[in-house]
This record gives structure tokens, C-alpha cells and sequence, in this order.
């Protein structure tokens, strides 16, 4: 099923009894990112905050916030995910269709009557967030060589009334666009979508290959073609049911210090100097909805979104056969941590398989990688712990790769490396598969068949489990 946008995805959550309206009044700052913080804690429902303080905007947050979420925005089911979203991105891209008008431009204000801070409820998140921050932006800019289009989400902080600051990486798409227009001292267009049909949001979240254009993967994410419309200032296009849109530039040369911000990682990252987007214009739809995501410690939404799309790339391009399933876990933050179980093929393909994956560009993040056999299922820790416990030696299946690029915002990086951009960190490959196979030793459970007539028979036992 295609959504044709946010609102109609918000409306399929709620008769399905995964969205709860906060009908009493709550304060933007700090409020709502304590209702989300014990939100996620039990996985509870998306949200949708009817009454914020001060503002006419509603605020819906937490939409994704579980796989079954992430499975319908989709219009697939939880237990095919991985295999429908391989089928899909497997299919020709679909470019968008532009279109002479969109719902995203029923209401324009450029300069002086643009002002961020009043317009939209941007909250203050966590307790020593340095200001708003703008959480599930899709931040729209053009290669200034090639022309291709890019789509991805960054954190953007606000500044002021029209000027916003954003973290990029060096190896981020955005950033490589920035670097190509500042060479020829000139700024770089975005334009900026916030609260979109579901499947174009999870498109900007997936770690394409440079050159791939989201908008167009996002249409074959969901079956149908992307409508776009052109922005009013800027020679940008952006989805024509977008609920809010900012138009701007990213400054040459202009830098201000942007943090701290409680973010997936669930530590405040440093506050430093960084890009700046200066805001043009606004446009938003009649009676617009503001869509954020709170972040900070797991289990937030943040680690469903960021780890199930590394999860099916890394099964997209690893090209090794065997592999049956791929966790980033939760705890990991949805990025560091990874467990793959393998079909054996020959003694030393858990390094094999391992090596693969960090060389893809989903697993850029992966820090700590656990290869297990196919016997165990790497979404339970008991079974992965057993496995490290009984059939992993350290001198022998722990292998370290050093100063390789990882996560900008991880906290156990030095300073200099966070401050840089640089990110290099090391990577453990850990083989907990059966060394010898052959010549291991067995693992001990009932017969069989046995088991399989308890399981048939299992309600007479009255056990109650």
C-alpha cells in the first residue's frame, strides 16, 4: 500500500491502534521529549500532540518507532520485510513526476515574515540540548557537477528565526556537495521537507550508494511515482505533499556552533563549529503538521529507522551466499553492534562473510561484529552469549581492524576525530561459529520428534506458558 502522504499514513496507524493523540496542552521544550523517553521505553504507539503551548501546529512523533511501524509504512508484512524490501529496491528507480502544484505550497512567507522559532513546535529534546533541533528533516540538494539529486536526513538546529546549523560528516552526500559549491565560492541550495509520505522518509534514511537519487528509490519503495513541485526560490524540487518546506542555502564560509544534541548514540555530542543554512522561504500545506523524533538512549525510534535499512543493505550487498540473519541490535544503538548468522560453507568463512560486510557501505558503523552459526538466532543474546561462551577462542576468532572510517557521533572516539570529522576508529570481527566442524562437539536437546509432539500437545500439559 502507498501512502499519499504523513496524514494518511497517520490515519492507517490509528485503525490499526498504533497512534495515540495527546489531547492535554504540553510544553514544547522538555515536555514532549519526556512523554517520548518513557514512550520508548515500553515500545508504546506513535504520538500525535494535539495541543502544544503556543503553537497551532500539531506534532506527531514516534511514527516508525517499532518494526511493525516500519513494516506497514511499507505496506509490508513485519515477517517479509527484509525480502520485499530487497524485491523493491532490486526494480529500475522510479523518477519523480513533476507536478504544476502541490498541497506543500498552500501557504508561502518568504524573508521578513519567515520565523522558524514561532512558526513550527521545534522542541528542546533532552535536558542539555543547546537549542531546538529540527530531528526528521529531508534535506533536498543537487550535485553542483553532475546535477544528480540527493535526499537525506541531518540534524538541524535552530539558530534563529531563518538560520538553522547542520551536522554533516565529511563522507555524508551533502557534505561532498557543499565542498564541490564552496570550491567555487558559491553557497549550496537545499530545500527541506519535513513531514512527508512515509516511504520517502525511509528512502533519505537508507544508506544508498553516492549518485542515487532517494526521491526516485523512495517511488519504488512504495510501488508508485514520487510527485514533486518546484520550490519558489530555489531550482530544487520536493515532494508535493510535503506538510512543511524550507527553502535556503548553506552558507559559504559561514560557521556557527551547533550542539550539544542528545542523539542516537544517547550522549550529548560536542558542540562545535559548523554549517549554517540560511532560510529564504517557507511554505506549508493548510493546517500543516510538524513530524519529529525524539532520540537518546536505546531503545528510541532512531534505532529502528538507522539499523533496519543498514540490516537489509548489508543483505543487499554483501556478495557472499549463507547468510540467513542480520541484527543490529537495539542495544548497539541500531549502528555499532551487528550479529549475522551464517550457513558454514568451509572453515574460515565466518572471516570471510565478516570482512564483506564491513566492506559494504550500510556496515560503515559496525564496530563490533559477531559471526554465529546458523543453529543460533542472532536476535537472541542468550543463544549469541552461548555461542562466544562455547565456541569462540580469543586468541584465534578475534580479529581488530584499525583506523577505518566509523561514526562521527560516536562518543568513544577522541576528541580530535569527533572534531574533524575524520571519525577513524577500530572494528573487531568476532567468528563465534564452530571451529572444525566436523569435529565439534554436538549440541544436546530432546528427540526430535518428541519435541514435536510436545509442541503439538503442548496445552494438556497445563503448564500455561
Amino acid at each position: 500500500m502507498a501512502f499519499a502522504d504523513l496524514r494518511e499514513f497517520l490515519r492507517c496507524l490509528e485503525e490499526q491502534g498504533e497512534l495515540a493523540r495527546v489531547c492535554v496542552e504540553v510544553e514544547k521544550d522538555h515536555e514532549i521529549g519526556a512523554i517520548c523517553r518513557k514512550v520508548n521505553d515500553r515500545a508504546g504507539p506513535g504520538l500525535l500532540f494535539e495541543r502544544v503551548k503556543g503553537y497551532s501546529v500539531p506534532l506527531a512523533c514516534n511514527l516508525l518507532g517499532t518494526k511493525k511501524r516500519f513494516a506497514m509504512a511499507l505496506g509490508a508484512s513485519e515477517g517479509a520485510l527484509t525480502e520485499e524490501w530487497l524485491r523493491r529496491t532490486a526494480l529500475a528507480p522510479v523518477s519523480p513526476v513533476l507536478a504544476p502544484r502541490g498541497a506543500c505550497q498552500e501557504n508561502v512567507f518568504v524573508g521578513n515574515a519567515v520565523n522558524l522559532l514561532k512558526m513550527f513546535p521545534v522542541p528542546i529534546w533532552n535536558e542539555l540540548d543547546g537549542g531546538p533541533f529540527i530531528t526528521l528533516p529531508i534535506v533536498i540538494s543537487r550535485d553542483p557537477e553532475t546535477g544528480v539529486r540527493n535526499a537525506a536526513m541531518y540534524r538541524l538546529q535552530v539558530h534563529e528565526r531563518n538560520k538553522l546549523g547542520i551536522l554533516m560528516a565529511p563522507y555524508r552526500h551533502t557534505e561532498i556537495h557543499r565542498r564541490k559549491a564552496s570550491t567555487e565560492g558559491k553557497s549550496l541550495p537545499v530545500a527541506i521537507a519535513i513531514g512527508t509520505d512515509p516511504a520517502v522518509a525511509l528512502a533519505a534514511l537508507a544508506p544508498l550508494p553516492f549518485g542515487v537519487d532517494e526521491l526516485a528509490m523512495a517511488g519504488t519503495l512504495r510501488g508508485e511515482t514520487i510527485e514533486v513541485v518546484k520550490c519558489k526560490t530555489l531550482d530544487l524540487e520536493v515532494p508535493a505533499t510535503a506538510e512543511i518546506v524550507l527553502e535556503g542555502e548553506i552558507l559559504v564560509g559561514e560557521r556557527r556552533e551547533e550542539g550539544p544534541y542528545g542523539d542516537f548514540t544517547g550522549y550529548y555530542g560536542a558542540k562545535l563549529r559548523r554549517p549554517v543554512i540560511e532560510i529564504k522561504a517557507v511554505t506549508h500545506r493548510n493546517n500543516p503538521i510538524y513530524h519529529g523524533l525524539y532520540n537518546g538512549r536505546p531503545p528510541t525510534e532512531e534505532q529502528i529507522i538507522r539499523g533496519l535499512p543498514i540490516q537489509m543493505d548489508i543483505a543487499k550487498r554483501c556478495p557472499l551466499p549463507g547468510i540467513k540473519k542480520i541484527n543490529l541490535t537495539m542495544g548497539g544503538c541500531g549502528a555499532f553492534n551487528c550479529v549475522v548468522s551464517i550457513d558454514k560453507q568451509f572453515e574460515g568463512y565466518g572471516k570471510m562473510v565478516a570482512m564483506a560486510i564491513l566492506g559494504s557501505w550500510g556496515a560503515r558503523f559496525v564496530k563490533t561484529l559477531i559471526i554465529v552459526d546458523d543453529d543460533i538466532d542472532p536476535f537472541d543474546w542468550n543463544q549469541v552469549e552461548w555461542a562466544l561462551a562455547t565456541r569462540m577462542q580469543p586468541h584465534r576468532d578475534i580479529e581488530i581492524i584499525r583506523d577505518i572510517v566509523g561514526c562521527i557521533l560516536d562518543p568513544s572516539l577522541p576528541y580530535e576525530e569527533r572534531r574533524t570529522g575524520r571519525s577513524r576508529t577500530s572494528k573487531v570481527i568476532i567468528d563465534a561459529t564452530r571451529y572444525d566442524t566436523a569435529e565439534f562437539e554436538l549440541p544436546c536437546q530432546p528427540r526430535q520428534d518428541v519435541t514435536e509432539k510436545v509442541n503439538r500437545n503442548w496445552a494438556k500439559y497445563g503448564v500455561g506458558i
